[in-house]
């Protein structure tokens, strides 16, 4: 038989387009994040609290020169702020993501990784997709 159809959308206008369009965009912050940004602040409020008791000490009992106790306080300042924590984070994930690919899963986050362990079921269709 014959048919004759008119198309109304294409690409990222249909429905599965949206849909796709949709769990690309889905960037955010995950939980692994929130909780690491938390750590990271805590631990800056903490080291500039305790940077500025020991200007006030370093200028008040140590009787240091204002240059040299300041200089001195923002050198410990910059040395306490843990920058390397993505660094572990982001080597630790890669590890599990290098173990997964070993069992057969492919990996395009490493945000994943950490999703996936939280999960409680895991529904996938007949092709294996999640």
């Amino acid at each position: 038989g014959e048919v004759d159809a008119t198309v109304e959308s294409t690409g990222s206008n249909t429905f599965f387009g949206k849909t796709a369009t949709m769990l690309q965009s889905a960037g955010g912050l995950g939980h692994l994040q929130k909780i690491l940004m938390g750590i990271v602040i805590a631990l800056v409020s903490i080291s500039l609290v305790l940077c500025i008791t020991m200007l006030g000490y370093l200028l008040g009992y140590g009787r240091e020169p204002f240059k040299e106790a300041l200089t001195f306080v923002v050198v410990v300042l910059v040395v306490s702020i843990p920058i390397a924590i993505e660094i572990v984070v982001t080597t630790t994930l890669a590890l599990g993501s290098r173990e997964l690919s070993g069992h057969g899963a492919i990996v395009t986050r490493l945000a994943s990784i950490e999703e996936m362990a939280g999960m409680n079921m895991l529904c996938s269709d007949k092709t294996g997709t999640l």
